[in-house]
């Protein structure tokens, strides 16, 4: 954009609320900001920051952020927060909404965020940012009706972000609205980190001098295959450790997630590993930052397969670590076997424990496969991600050619 727009982004949650999307939008914001834009965050009252007024009168005032303006107005993301958000748009005569949108984090029982587009239709541009295609729930028996809220979004919206190829392929089949493939980036900053802290943490951790030190950065779903991990502990001896870095289950979709991380804990126990096991529970990113470079290698083993959506592998490959993960769903040429990752099928805890035995077998091999995933990452920069979302919103507006 040659001139700043006003923007408000919509997202469930904000930190300090945690959730993946919450952390994008704020990436995001800063990045908008720091290219000129005037950015205001609407979200969900949990983001209110610790030490904001609370009183009623304050309620409906924005906070002034080092990104611009947040308005953590939203109760349960039904009718009555989409007439606040349109209260917003006439407030600060908005150039454009983009949506967030990832189900889990808006009341997977109401539609009122679906038809946001649509209501919006005639007083400011919307865009979608799809950060998954899971359907709400809505109510029992809804069957079709999920599916077409997610459609009917994209189709009302002026143009739809998606973040991986498969979700583009799914929406292009099913909407004719504008499209742009566009990544996201790390959910976290990285930080500078000395050797010092390195060592630090790994004896924080208990690893033996000559132990091994596995990862895993994210919340915890059946998706993400953490249990399989546990094979790999069963395999090894009692110097390979293994970290599970960062909040276990998030605010947004901890129905899902509780029940996974409790029987997680349940095999831990019944493994005895406990011992080999830590959690570090929500970090500020600069001891994220210390955690991820003070393992050898990341494992992350997806049973959907490895996708770009997903904010904590964007975070391992911009710390240049080794990374083992799973086999994509669909084609992503970025991630290149042997490169800048080590691809194993999904759900095979056998293919797993091999692959962890061959990289601490070659370190150089490790070592190649984090420089590569270094380099990898420079595509995924925020600024750049930003300057993209940014030329699409603009070609959207009145007057684009």
């Amino acid at each position: 954009m040659s001139d700043g727009r006003r923007l408000v982004l919509v997202s469930g949650e904000f930190p300090p609320m945690e959730g993946g999307v919450g952390a994008y939008t704020r990436a995001l914001a800063l990045a908008m900001a720091a290219a000129g834009h005037e950015v205001h965050v609407f979200t969900s009252r949990l983001a209110r920051p610790e030490g904001a007024a609370r009183r009623w009168r304050d309620l409906a005032e924005p906070i002034r952020l080092d990104f611009g303006w947040l308005h953590p107005r939203a109760r349960r993301w039904r009718w009555w927060d989409l007439g606040q958000l349109i209260d917003l748009v006439k407030r600060y005569d908005v150039d454009l909404v983009n949506i967030q949108y990832q189900a889990a984090a808006y009341n997977m029982r109401h539609p009122a965020i679906n038809v946001a587009p649509w209501r919006l239709r005639g007083l400011v541009p919307t865009v979608v940012t799809f950060h998954d295609l899971r359907v709400p729930y809505l109510f029992p028996r809804a069957g079709p009706v999920r599916r077409w809220a997610v459609t009917f979004m994209a189709r009302m919206a002026r143009g739809v972000v998606v973040t991986n190829a498969a979700d583009e392929a799914d929406l292009r089949g099913r909407a004719a609205t504008p499209l742009a493939n566009i990544p996201i980036g790390s959910n976290i900053a990285t930080a500078a980190v000395t050797p010092e802290a390195v060592t630090a943490c790994r004896q924080a951790l208990g690893v033996p001098p000559d132990g091994l030190l596995l990862g895993y950065f994210g919340f915890l779903n059946p998706s993400k295959g953490a249990d399989l991990l546990l094979d790999v502990l069963a395999a090894t001896g009692p110097e390979v450790r293994l970290v599970f870095i960062g909040g276990q289950t998030g605010d947004s979709d901890a129905g899902t997630n509780r029940p996974f991380l409790a029987a997680l804990e349940a095999q831990i126990a019944s493994r005895d590993v406990a011992d080999r096991v830590h959690w570090t529970g929500f970090r500020p990113d600069a001891e994220i930052s210390a955690l991820l470079r003070a393992v050898d290698l990341m494992v992350m083993p997806y049973r959907d397969g490895v996708s770009l959506r997903r904010g904590t592998l964007m975070a391992v490959l911009a710390h240049g670590r080794p990374l083992i993960t799973t086999e994509p769903a669909s084609i992503t040429p970025e991630l290149v076997h042997g490169e800048n990752v080590w691809l194993v099928p999904a759900g095979d805890g056998p293919a797993l424990v091999r692959a962890v035995a061959h990289l601490r077998a070659n370190p150089a091999l490790a070592a190649r496969l984090g420089d590569g995933a270094l380099a990898l990452s420079e595509a995924f920069t925020w600024d750049r991600i930003a300057a993209r979302v940014a030329a699409f919103h603009e070609s959207l507006l009145p007057g684009s050619e």
